[in-house]
């Protein structure tokens, strides 16, 4: 069995960690990234629905197919590092399940806002996260997670053609601060059940001489920097520097 199959090893995280820990963390981290592909393939079939018109659910349809492939890639790796993958991809449902049965999915608005502004919250993470792992992994974690521009620039320009009048650039503010919010809240109680970033982070804490929790706090705010970045652009929120 490997290494990474059993409950992550724990490790003193102000020191760069054992490659078995390591090799525990990161089957952790993908085993929570396959899930929530999952999920990004059900919110994409959503849309299909409550598309406008065929050409746009087309592309629904199109995006859907590239969910399903990245799902596949990450799922393989997974499966390739430990036994019960499934495992893996079960401890952190419940905290994916909480963000995607709440995203607004039910009208062609709020999926407009989701998936410019929303899901993009992923591919923010899977940057940060990719330098800490090593390089194939983060390789892959990048371009199955972070390579939606083709798809969340569509999405940009569809809602961008919806923010009309104050009642939808309200309605827009405030599912984009429901979004953030609930993907913040569901990102803080996974980190309360698993030391697999913290462990991840270690080795760059070690080198910086900077603590492992700090390393993670930082990703948090670099998530909400691209949240940020994109609603400004979007004219929902002023860019007022520091």
């Amino acid at each position: 069995m490997a290494a990474a199959e059993g409950d992550l090893i724990v490790s003193d995280t102000t020191q760069a960690p054992t490659p078995e820990a390591r090799a525990a963390a990161t089957a952790e981290l993908l085993g929570a990234l396959v899930y929530g592909q999952l999920r990004a393939i059900d919110a994409a079939a959503r849309v299909i629905a409550v598309a406008p018109d065929a050409a746009t659910a087309d592309r629904a349809a199109a995006v859907v197919e590239y969910e399903l492939a990245a799902y596949r890639t990450l799922q393989a790796d997974l499966a390739a590092r430990v036994d019960e993958p499934e495992r893996m991809m079960d401890a952190m449902k419940p905290h994916f399940d909480a963000y995607f049965d709440r995203a607004p999915l039910d009208d062609w608005f709020g999926t407009s806002v989701f998936f410019a502004l929303g899901l993009p919250i992923a591919a923010d993470f899977a940057t940060a996260i990719a330098p800490v792992l090593d390089h194939d992994t983060g390789q892959l974690v990048v371009e199955a997670i972070a390579g939606r521009e083709q798809f969340e620039s569509a999405a940009v320009e569809q809602l961008r053609e919806q923010l009309v009048d104050e009642d939808g650039v309200g309605r827009a503010r405030q599912l984009s601060g429901d979004l953030l919010g609930r993907a913040l809240t569901s990102y803080q109680e996974a980190m309360g059940e698993t030391d697999a970033l913290k462990v991840l982070f270690a080795g760059a804490a070690a080198q910086e001489g900077t603590s492992a929790e700090s390393q993670v706090k930082r990703l948090a705010m670099e998530v909400l920097t691209g949240h940020r970045r994109r609603t400004v652009a979007l004219g929902l929120e002023d860019l007022v520097e520091d």
